[in-house]
């Protein structure tokens, strides 16, 4: 009985871990617009189509989200009828299954990337 309450307890934590840390891009039916290294990273990252800006700021996602639009609604809906977090997933697995991750990926990796803050002014101004 101790095994089958511990093997139930365990598998209680995976699927509520699961749901917790629920969001990974897996595949290229959807395009985010934000990105998370990590599911609950505090940082996300808007992807502008060059580079991944930092976005630390919820309030500040929601901004952008709404004047720079996103890069695959769904079910038709963009920012305007939902908010930014609809938009996001993590970039976890590797290799990527998702384009997104790959380019995310290759921009954490690349010790040459442009400095994010550059970009974010260019985008802010738009």
């Amino acid at each position: 009985m101790k095994i089958i309450l511990t093997t139930l307890g365990a598998l209680l934590v995976v699927l509520c871990a699961g749901a917790a840390f629920a969001g990974e891009c897996i595949n290229d039916r959807w395009q985010p617009t934000f990105v998370r290294h990590q599911a609950v990273a505090p940082t996300v990252y808007y992807y502008t189509g060059t580079t991944f800006v930092p976005v630390t700021d919820e309030s500040e996602a929601q901004r952008l989200c709404l004047s720079q639009g996103v890069r695959d609604p769904k079910n038709g809906e963009t920012c305007a009828q939902r908010t930014w977090s609809d938009f996001v997933c993590a970039c976890n697995i590797e290799p990527a299954g998702n384009k997104t991750c790959v380019a995310f990926q290759n921009f954490v990796e690349s010790a040459s990337n442009t400095p994010p803050w550059r970009e974010l002014a260019s985008v802010r101004r738009r």
